[in-house]
């Protein structure tokens, strides 16, 4: 009876990590200065530490530091998500392997060829703020 009439607030413990996941002072610098990482292009503007992406009507903010794949399927991913992506691409698949009508598999083709642009349009966007070039 003792323990439920006594209304002492536990005193709160401080929670460690485990070693494995302290960063050492060089790691922790490291990542400051990635956070200066460059971008390039018109399609980024870096506001605090984060970069601020738009493709068309679409915007996109990650923290930095960014890497190409990253960038480049949030970009995807603002417009399409998984459930999509994967839906437009089983419906173009059925398209071309069973027999469906004419007139499905001209609209599941013209979504998957939509998609695709997409995919490029962001590939392009996403190695112009990364600066990468093609060679």
């Amino acid at each position: 009876m003792d323990q439920i009439n006594n209304n002492t607030v536990p005193e709160e413990q401080e929670v460690i990590a485990p070693e494995e996941h302290l960063m050492s002072p060089e790691q922790l610098a490291e990542m400051e200065a990635l956070k200066n990482q460059d971008l390039y292009g018109n399609h980024v503007k870096k506001i605090g530490e984060c970069a601020v992406v738009t493709v068309e009507d679409e915007t996109v903010a990650l923290e930095l530091p960014i890497t190409y794949p990253q960038l480049l399927a949030a970009l995807i991913k603002r417009k399409y998500n998984a459930d999509q992506s994967e839906a437009i691409t089983a419906n173009f698949l059925t398209a071309r392997t069973q027999e469906i009508s004419e007139a499905k598999a001209a609209e599941y083709t013209t979504e998957y060829e939509a998609y695709q642009a997409w995919r490029n349009k962001c590939k392009a966007v996403a190695k112009e703020v990364m600066g990468i070039t093609e060679a």
